[in-house]
């Protein structure tokens, strides 16, 4: 299973340079990469775990940081016109190569399915994780309804993957805003 961790999302200048939006918490995530496969399949929602069938593999040639965007190039990209051509592409790695985190952290593709439970109430699922800013925020689905839970250790009570389950305990008001 290959993993996303960034998406080119735009040329920069036209030497084949490329903008990167990292799907990480660092983004010095790629330092020390030689390679880095891509594909057009991002995966399931945005969760980022495909095995999809379209990837290549690319050299890195080059990593520098322009804002929160990761500017990259690889060998036998030199122009603007084939840096284009790979624009809306992910950037995938091996979930094998994946950095181990601390405990208590997740990648978001192993938290996408979770079931979200408060004691004996089933919320729905995990579908999707935003990133607005200070934190993340998780949006649970059961069937029409939405929920948008704060990921936030006041709230977030447990995870357990092997189970597919999350255990919340939700602020005072907030269901209140869904009914």
């Amino acid at each position: 299973m290959y993993i996303s961790i960034g998406q080119i999302v735009n040329t920069h200048g036209i030497k084949g340079e490329v903008k990167v939006k990292v799907f990480s918490d660092s983004l010095e995530r790629f330092e020390g990469m030689e390679n880095i496969h891509i594909s057009r399949d991002a995966g399931s929602a945005n969760a980022g775990a495909t095995t999809g069938q379209e990837r290549r593999l690319l050299a890195i040639s080059g990593i520098r940081y322009h804002k929160d965007m990761v500017l990259m190039t690889f060998h036998g990209i030199d122009t603007i016109a084939e840096a284009e051509r790979l624009k809306d592409w992910y950037l995938q790695t091996p979930e094998s190569e994946l950095p181990v985190l601390p405990d208590g952290r997740y990648y978001i593709y192993q938290l996408v399915g979770l079931a979200v439970w408060e004691r004996d109430s089933f919320y729905g699922k995990l579908t999707e994780v935003l990133q607005p800013g200070s934190n993340d925020v998780y949006v649970v689905r059961d069937g029409e309804r939405e929920i948008l839970i704060p990921a936030l250790k006041t709230v977030i009570r447990s995870v357990d993957l092997e189970k597919g389950r999350m255990e919340v305990e939700l602020p005072a008001g907030l269901l209140e805003l869904y009914e």
